[in-house]
């Protein structure tokens, strides 16, 4: 299982639907190398296992308000965009896609899929119209 995770061609990660304890459970290679982490104790560390310090500290709590908004509005996906923070300190923007999930083995937790806006814009730019704020 841990080879298909690893080898999606997108980043992914799974995080505890909790306001209060975001912890990270779960990054793929292609998140790891989007944070520019070499492995998943690298991503830990830097974001001290929450998910919101991967989101720019002035977009956080817009974005967690966002993000429940659309939860408690009855929704099981949410998107958002945001500016992520790298390991190095820099920031990317990103389009997040999440689904929240009852895990019978970890409880309420998000599925998210991050991809890097520049990356859409170059590859698809003439189709999609993607604004950044």
């Amino acid at each position: 299982m841990k080879d298909i995770i690893d080898n999606m061609p997108g980043a992914f990660i799974v995080y505890r639907a909790d306001k209060e304890n975001d912890e990270i459970l779960l990054a793929n290679n292609e998140l790891l190398r989007l944070t520019g982490c070499k492995n998943m104790d690298e991503l830990l560390a830097y974001t001290g296992k929450s998910f919101c310090n991967l989101i720019r500290p002035d977009e956080q709590e817009n974005c967690q308000k966002s993000i429940w908004s659309q939860i408690n509005g009855g929704h099981s996906n949410d998107y958002i965009f945001f500016h992520m923070k790298k390991a190095d300190g820099t920031y990317i923007s990103v389009l997040d896609h999440d689904r929240i999930v009852d895990s019978v083995h970890n409880g309420r937790v998000f599925y998210v899929m991050i991809m890097d806006l520049k990356s859409l814009q170059r590859h698809y730019g003439d189709c999609l119209e993607l604004v950044e704020k």
